[in-house]
């Protein structure tokens, strides 16, 4: 029986797949998805159209690795953050990571998912992986704190959710106003409730 045949040149990239992946990020972040094309963005990173394909095998695998990427970098700052790691409570860490999210380089990631639902459209039964990604993994996060909080868990994913839904809101808003006073204001509106859980 004979062995499964490698590519060489698969191998020789291999160590360089996160970096390709933190430039595409990049890229991406900066460029949008609308008219994305694999050929500009290898030109771009300096490797060739065939390195990408290699590492990410198409144009949609490619935003998909992006969207981890953003992702796990963002969980991972969220983590190593004092303020946020330690806040003693669901609004505390809303408000901490508003501030955060406000930040230009950050903001980024909200224009790059208000373009993929617009341009893409959403099918939750086509993008199974994306809907975690944006949507269930955030929703996970921020009820467990919740729980923390008092709430039940029934009532930690509903509000969960509505908060995910305003912080997005407000940043659709916040893009398209640039009224940051007015967006704070309602953040802080918002998270007033979040001191009831017996209510």
């Amino acid at each position: 029986m004979s062995s499964p045949r490698v590519d060489g040149r698969s191998l020789r990239f291999q160590h360089r797949r996160p970096e390709l992946l933190a430039a595409a990020t990049e890229y991406v972040l900066e460029h949008g998805v609308t008219d994305l094309s694999l050929r500009p963005v290898a030109q771009a990173l300096g490797v060739t159209h065939a390195t990408l394909l290699r590492h990410f095998s198409s144009k949609d695998g490619l935003i998909m690795a992006v969207l981890e990427n953003i992702r796990t970098d963002l969980a991972a700052q969220w983590a190593s953050d004092t303020e946020l790691s330690g806040a003693r409570s669901t609004a505390e860490l809303v408000k901490a990571g508003w501030k955060r999210l406000c930040e230009p380089k950050q903001q980024r990631q909200f224009l790059l998912l208000f373009e993929l639902v617009g341009h893409y459209g959403w099918k939750p039964d086509r993008d199974r992986d994306l809907v975690e990604s944006v949507v269930e993994d955030w929703i996970a996060v921020l009820a467990d704190r919740l729980g923390r909080d008092g709430w039940s868990p029934e009532d930690s994913t509903a509000l969960a959710t509505l908060l995910l839904a305003q912080v997005r809101g407000l940043q659709l808003d916040l893009l398209v106003s640039g009224d940051r006073e007015r967006a704070d204001r309602a953040l802080d509106f918002a998270v007033r409730l979040l001191d009831r859980p017996t209510a």
